[in-house]
């Protein structure tokens, strides 16, 4: 019903069949979410690498055929965190992240062919099926809490209820394709009773540091000069907990406020627009107050601080690219 090609990546030459790719031992993964095999856990290593020349990131694409109104980008960022199931086991991995999500429908393909066509291309370039457990049986969820939503939620599959009937997710792939650089991992969901296709790649890298550190006496230079000042912490996904490698950030606006005991600051979370407009002024709010918790945490005083959640309201640049959407999301320190 599709053309294999139909799922190829943009501008890009088709991949070299890979065969079957080369045996090797299979050895331990130096990235830090690697599995220990000793626990039974899934082991990057075992699967050998591919000898396919790979398209460009995010290596497989919409169906050619596929109206571009449905082109439906959920995630386009090139560094953050994002689950999969390896085996038995929930992972988390990070990196180079994109989730599209397409109406297979809309081109009378079912389920099962969106399903067979993406499994098709992915294993012409290298890829492994690694997945063992559905996000929905009954033992996986026991193992990682008992909370299916929670489940759903981290796998970027919303909430499908107790099994995969009733307009849920109908089917799950997680597929790894090892190359010399990195890990490339590609899950591949049919979802709302078999109607539409979710798409998540990730390329696993470390982070690349690209903002400095912003010094209490320059926090205090643009306080006194603008009224303001935009730092950016880092959060886990979707979530108000502040990341360790922030904590340098919080400590710096500790040392302002003690070298200027009155001042006083109200603390504004900043998202970009990706996303529901009320979750996103939520999840601003959260995160400011979670700022704020930080600084009381060191002894200044709460009555000196006040948290604001602005959602994505007061963007500093365009939205339309990942780099704008970075400098949009942030934490601004206002005089008050």
């Amino acid at each position: 019903m599709l053309a294999l090609n139909a799922c190829k990546a943009k501008n890009a030459e088709a991949p070299a069949k890979a065969g079957t790719p080369t045996q090797e031992i299979a050895e331990k993964n130096g990235n830090s979410t690697a599995a220990n095999p000793a626990n039974n856990a899934f082991d990057p290593g075992s699967v050998p690498r591919t000898t396919a020349v790979l398209p460009a990131f995010p290596y497989v694409d919409y169906p050619t055929k596929l109206d571009e109104s449905y082109h439906h980008i959920v995630t386009d960022t090139q560094f953050d965190k994002a689950y999969i199931v390896a085996g038995n086991e929930l992972r988390a991995v990070e990196g180079r992240i994109s989730h599209r999500t397409f109406p297979h429908n809309t081109l009378n393909m079912s389920a099962l062919a969106s399903q067979r066509n993406y499994e098709d291309v992915i294993k012409s370039i290298g890829g492994v099926k690694v997945n063992k457990s559905q996000p929905s049986d009954e033992s996986f969820v026991k193992q990682q809490g008992g909370d299916i939503e929670a489940v759903f939620k981290k796998l970027r599959l919303g909430y499908a209820g107790a099994n995969f009937q009733g307009g849920g997710v109908t089917s799950y792939d997680v597929y790894l394709i090892r190359t010399d650089k990195t890990n490339i991992w590609i899950a591949v969901a049919t979802f709302d009773d078999g109607i539409n296709t979710s798409l998540l790649v990730i390329e696993e890298k470390a982070l690349e540091q690209n903002v400095g550190l912003i010094k209490a006496d320059t926090m205090a230079s643009s306080l006194q000069q603008q009224g303001h000042i935009a730092l950016y912490l880092s959060f886990d996904t979707d979530s108000d907990v502040i990341r360790p490698e922030s904590t340098p950030v919080v400590d710096e606006i500790v040392k302002l406020l003690r070298t200027d005991g009155t001042l006083k600051l109200k603390v504004q979370g900043h998202t970009d627009n990706v996303g529901d407009a009320v979750h996103n002024k939520t999840l601003s709010l959260a995160r400011a107050k979670s700022v704020i918790k930080a600084i009381t945490a060191q002894k200044i005083e709460e009555s000196r601080l006040m948290a604001a959640g602005m959602g994505a309201e007061h963007p500093l640049t365009d939205n339309s690219t990942e780099s704008g959407r970075a400098k949009n999301r942030r934490v601004e320190l206002v005089k008050s």
